[in-house]
């Protein structure tokens, strides 16, 4: 049987020599797909100015090569925000800032701003500590967010916790926070909604009463070398079995953590039919290769691949968030742990590649997204009306560790 190969993040199976459509069924709710891969060995690498660097400098407003500056720059800011993280008693957290090329880090104790200026990041003073922050944002995820609550995160920079609302909703939310240090609220119409599309059309579907349509997200393996792909949990709801294009099997759902704040999902994967190549399609015609999983600061670049909005890029900003995902029937999911970030996502990327660099990061979660056609289906990312895009993954590393996966890479 000829070999097939499903890309790492991001990955939508083509069959060689096989002409395929996308089955035309209606949309339900918004989800994530998978990229091309090329047949028997996959889609060669290109080089990084091609693709990753090139979709920088396009998203973020660079020239190629102050794109490929700010992705040195970015690396060498997170070693030393990283080394400082572990030393420093009043640690307030830390991001990138591309004004300086360097890492800000913040301290509450005057006496430390030397130690970080001696290693040439940025110094900033300033009220709460991370750890107080992070207690103050473990508050709110005890209690019961009341529905006009959408998310609450971290926002390292100012040095608060976020708590975002629907228009109208404000008195609500702070009754929810009253008590809880260092909270500020801030009103959004956007709605967050997983991406996943729930009606077939691209990468891998889903078998099943609801059937539908996810990208693939990294590839990787159990200790004893079974191959595995990582997706998002809530794909799951289409059904257990998974097909690539062409309806040829790719494997089955074996681990699915959706519900229980979650989302992320393990599928199985036919050794004899497909070929995991560690790597994240860039839709176009080439790939960036996987070496590692370290995580990105905020305010370093991300890119997101998707089989909706294909490769789209821009900065994390802001980690540990709490996001409520409204349902059809009007209840509520909330997932916790996501990181936030601006790339465009929309519905049919759910489950798909984020990386930085080099490095994987997650499996796309969710956005906020609007209903752009008036159709009564919020499917558009914020983006495209002129607003700083929202979105979500979870990050790969959880995913890893809770199925004790080892991440493909090359």
């Amino acid at each position: 049987m000829k070999r097939r190969s499903v890309t790492g993040l991001l990955a939508v199976t083509v069959l060689a020599g096989l002409a395929v459509g996308a089955p035309a069924t209606a949309a339900a709710s918004a989800g994530p797909t998978a990229a091309p891969a090329r047949a028997a060995g996959g889609a060669a690498p290109l080089a990084h100015a091609s693709s990753l660097v090139t979709a920088l400098a396009r998203d973020l407003g660079l020239s190629v090569a102050q794109a490929a500056t700010r992705l040195s720059q970015e690396r060498r800011a997170e070693r030393i925000a990283g080394d400082l993280r572990a030393r420093l008693v009043s640690f307030a957290g830390s991001w990138f800032d591309p004004a300086t090329g360097s890492a800000v880090v913040g301290v509450t104790e005057p006496a430390e701003a030397e130690t970080v200026r001696a290693t040439g990041a940025t110094p900033r003073l300033l009220r709460h500590t991370a750890s107080a922050l992070t207690a103050a944002k473990a508050e709110l995820d005890a209690r019961q967010a009341p529905p006009e609550v959408t998310s609450f995160h971290v926002d390292e920079p100012g040095n608060r916790v976020v708590v975002t609302v629907l228009p109208g909703g404000r008195a609500a939310a702070e009754r929810f926070a009253a008590g809880t240090q260092a909270v500020q609220v801030v009103e959004s119409a956007a709605a967050p909604a997983t991406t996943g599309d729930l009606a077939g059309g691209g990468a891998i579907y889903m078998s099943g009463a609801a059937g539908g349509r996810c990208s693939a997200g990294f590839t990787a393996h159990t200790a004893d070398g079974q191959p595995r792909l990582l997706t998002a949990g809530h794909c799951a709801d289409g059904g257990s079995l998974v097909n690539g294009l062409g309806n040829v099997k790719i494997g089955e759902f074996s681990r699915v953590n959706w519900k229980d704040q979650n989302d992320f999902a393990e599928v199985t994967v036919e050794p004899a039919a497909w070929t995991l190549l560690p790597q994240v399609s860039t839709h176009d015609g080439g790939a960036v290769t996987i070496k590692g999983a370290d995580r990105a600061a905020v305010g370093a670049s991300l890119c997101k691949s998707g089989s909706t909005s294909k490769w789209t890029c821009g900065v994390v900003t802001a980690r540990d968030v709490t996001v409520k995902y409204g349902q059809i029937d009007g209840s509520t999911i909330t997932v916790r742990g996501l990181v936030q970030h601006n790339a465009c996502v929309e519905p049919g990327d759910s489950g798909g590649s984020n990386v930085s660099g080099d490095q994987a990061q997650g499996i796309t979660s969710g956005a906020k997204l609007y209903d752009a056609n008036g159709d009564g289906r919020n499917d558009s990312c914020l983006a495209k009306r002129g607003e700083e895009s929202v979105s979500w993954y979870q990050p790969v590393d959880e995913a890893l560790a809770t199925y004790r996966l080892t991440l493909a890479t090359g």
